[in-house]
C-alpha cells in the first residue's frame, strides 16, 4: 500500500470514527436498558479516542489535520441501529487489520492496533445487544 493509499484509508477511518461517535450517542438515547446504554456509551467513548488518535497520526504524516465532512447516519429503529453498528464495527476491524499489514511508518501501528481490537470488542457488545433483542 502506498502512503497515498494509506492516507486515503486513514481519512475514511477518521470520518467513520466521527460518524460512529455521533451515531452511538443518539442510539444510546433510544434504549431504556442500562446494560445496552453502558455498552453503547463504551463504544462511543472509544470511537472518540480513535478519532483523536487517527487525527494525530494524520498530522504526523501530513503536517495538518484532516478536515472532513460531518456526516450524520440515521436509522429506522433501535434494532436497525444496532445491526448497522455491528456491521460497521466488523468492517472497521477488517480495515484496520489491512492497514496494519501495510503501515508506512512504525508509529502508525499502535493507534491502528488499539482501534482494531476495540472494534472487535464493540462488535461483541453490539452482538450481545442484538441477541437480547431477539
Amino acid at each position: 500500500m502506498t502512503q497515498s493509499a494509506f492516507l486515503n484509508n486513514l481519512e475514511a477511518a477518521i470520518e467513520a470514527e466521527w460518524t460512529a461517535n455521533d451515531f452511538y450517542k443518539r442510539l444510546m438515547e433510544d434504549t431504556p436498558n442500562p446494560l445496552f446504554k453502558e455498552f453503547i456509551e463504551h463504544a462511543a467513548e472509544d470511537e472518540e479516542k480513535h478519532y483523536h488518535s487517527f487525527q494525530k497520526l494524520y498530522y504526523q504524516l501530513t503536517g495538518h489535520y484532516y478536515e472532513h465532512p460531518m456526516k450524520r447516519r440515521d436509522y429506522e429503529s433501535f434494532e436497525d441501529g444496532v445491526v448497522e453498528a455491528l456491521k460497521d464495527e466488523l468492517e472497521a476491524s477488517d480495515l484496520y487489520r489491512d492497514m496494519i499489514l501495510r503501515i508506512p511508518v512504525q508509529y502508525a501501528y499502535e493507534p491502528l492496533f488499539i482501534a482494531m481490537t476495540d472494534e472487535m470488542e464493540h462488535a461483541t457488545r453490539f452482538s450481545t445487544i442484538y441477541g437480547r433483542l431477539r
